[in-house]
């Protein structure tokens, strides 16, 4: 349960952090692609890849994922500004639901009725507590999220099949560091087609960006090591992590941004606090 929750602390940790680059107005694209390259030293530093043993087998997720990161990574704060923050949270906590429906159909996990009345409750509690109001006009702007939606599911579903089909004691603590080197080249790449790669020297950026990796890369490994080692089946992982990253979210989002929340996201909270109680009673 301890890498569960570290996991979403790390990953409230990163919302906040975008909030606050948004509020000192500080570039998303290039902060991402120094985020990438700090969360990558910080994997060669706990392990290095070229001590891993063979590494092919993982070749191909680690590409696919690498790709998945940048590019989800920026659409979320593009679909922050365009759609709300509301669409944009709700879309992509909501991919939860195709992540454990893939986790009972690939993989044989059978929650049990306490197990799907509580993923159904984290289900209602994503979407009540993430539910505010947007922008004038933002109502209709639902193609990122929705990309948001399926892409994080994509994410989380490959990282499971991954963590289950693939990776060994060797290739598990260097699997996170290979995705973040991915992500941080093709960041390079896209910001050199853009002609802003200049960008990469701003010293705000640049602390924007170590601050960004080092949690980036802590919310991954936490991850992987929550699917291998927390002894709950990942049709439980996931809807953990996501309550958890609401709750702490919301008691930090309180705590410094003063941010008061509406009723129907005080409803929200309880019924991801009794879906928490729920999924944890049914492994137990």
């Amino acid at each position: 349960m301890a890498l569960v929750i570290l996991a979403a602390l790390s990953m409230a940790a990163l919302f906040l952090l975008f909030k606050i680059f948004d509020k000192r107005g500080i570039a998303l694209l290039p902060a991402i692609v120094v985020n990438y390259f700090v969360a990558f030293t910080c994997g060669v530093l706990v392990a290095a890849p070229w001590n891993a043993g063979d590494l092919t087998p993982i070749a191909l997720p680690v590409s696919v994922l690498g790709v998945l990161f940048i590019t989800l990574f920026y659409l979320t704060g593009v679909s922050t500004q365009r759609a709300g923050v509301a669409a944009t949270s709700v879309a992509s906590k909501m991919s939860l639901v195709l992540t454990v429906l893939a986790a009972v159909a690939l993989h044989g996990e059978r929650p049990g009725i306490m197990g799907w009345t509580g993923i159904l409750l984290a289900l209602v509690g994503v979407v009540l507590s993430s539910w505010a109001s947007g922008p004038p006009g933002a109502r209709g702007t639902w193609a990122l999220p929705a990309l948001l939606f399926l892409g994080n599911a994509a994410i989380d579903i490959t990282l499971n099949a991954t963590q289950r089909n693939l990776l060994t004691p060797s290739t598990e603590p260097v699997f996170a560091t290979l995705i973040f080197g991915v992500a941080g080249i093709l960041g390079v790449v896209w910001l050199l087609a853009e002609h802003n790669a200049k960008l990469l020297l701003d010293p705000r950026i640049l602390i924007a960006g170590l601050v960004l990796g080092t949690i980036n890369y802590a919310s991954l490994y936490f991850i992987v090591g929550a699917l291998a080692r927390s002894g709950f089946p990942a049709s439980s992982v996931f809807p953990l992590m996501n309550i958890g990253v609401i709750l702490f979210g919301t008691a930090a989002s309180i705590a410094l941004f003063r941010e008061r929340l509406r009723a129907v996201q005080w409803i929200g909270i309880g019924c991801a606090i009794v879906a928490l109680v729920l999924i944890i009673g049914s492994n137990t």
